[in-house]
């Protein structure tokens, strides 16, 4: 879905609400702190003493330590290059809203699908804090070191273990490659296939390292990509008018799209073009000359 426009004048014509973008980053930093509860919490849950479930692609490639790595910097070019698109995008404001609301759905849902099912870990190298009683202060102490390392090992290493059903790395590396490939100017897009390869090279990574499952991947890359498509196509149906008609509408979490379209230009109208935010220069100005 992407579509791009050479005159803007009818877009500067849509009033600008910053308020669903306000809201829509609140729910991803919830649904972030869901998914640190909720491992904080399974951590007493898993099994210690069952060995590593039967996986075909373990059956097939051996254990390799530290291809995380490999995982975790093509995650964290991804999501560079998708967080810049969106911060310089013209119309960053509303891009910023639909990508938040898509991640945010998206971490909400692996919070639930973490705590209703817990598996054993998918490698027997794999370290995991002893077990303790579960009450809120060790919960909290939990959540606090692990929520400003976002998930990535490189920053803190793993102790709790559980969080296996849904990849989160998965989750995070797949609504990054579609922001780039949805939101990027046509002049980056090129880099798509780049990006792509990228993509699936760090899954080959994770699994390769025993982190998670191939259903863990699997399912993250259907929960990103599922959720993204379809809040893309549920926004088309609702400026095109007929959202009541579309079989979309009656998921619960799709309720959201009038609020957050509402000042929305219509996605065959939106420019993916890239400009620095107005506000920037004056300050990098007013920055200089007090020097």
């Amino acid at each position: 879905i992407r579509f791009d426009m050479k005159d803007n004048d009818l877009l500067l014509s849509f009033p600008l609400r910053k308020s669903p973008t306000i809201v829509t980053l609140l729910l991803l930093i919830l649904g972030w702190l869901a998914n640190e509860i909720a491992l904080a919490w399974i951590h007493e849950r898993v099994p210690r003493d069952s060995p590593p479930l039967p996986d075909l692609f373990f059956s097939f490639f051996p254990e390799i330590d530290g291809s995380i790595r490999i995982a975790e910097y093509s995650m964290l070019i991804l999501l560079s290059n998708a967080l810049i698109v969106i911060f310089l995008h013209r119309h960053r404001w509303h891009v910023a809203r639909r990508v938040f609301f898509c991640v945010s759905i998206a971490y909400f849902f692996r919070a639930f699908a973490i705590t209703i099912f817990q598996p054993p870990v998918p490698s027997t190298h794999t370290f995991c804090a002893p077990k303790s009683s579960s009450d809120s202060s060790l919960i909290f102490n939990r959540v606090s070191k692990m929520f400003w390392s976002a998930g990535i090992e490189q920053l803190r290493p793993r102790e709790l273990c559980g969080d296996l059903i849904v990849s989160g790395h998965t989750l995070t590396i797949f609504i990054a490659l579609q922001t780039f490939q949805q939101y990027a100017p046509k002049k980056l897009q090129c880099l798509t296939v780049i990006y792509s390869v990228l993509a699936y090279i760090a899954l080959f990574a994770i699994l390769l390292n025993r982190k998670h499952y191939t259903i863990d991947v699997v399912f993250g890359y259907m929960v990103a990509t599922r959720i993204f498509t379809e809040y893309h196509s549920a926004a088309i149906s609702f400026h095109d008018g007929s959202l009541s008609r579309n079989p979309l509408s009656s998921f619960l979490w799709l309720r959201f799209i009038p609020y957050l379209e509402s000042d929305s230009p219509p996605l065959h109208l939106l420019s993916n073009q890239l400009d620095c935010p107005s506000d920037c220069l004056p300050s990098f100005t007013r920055y200089r000359s007090s020097k």
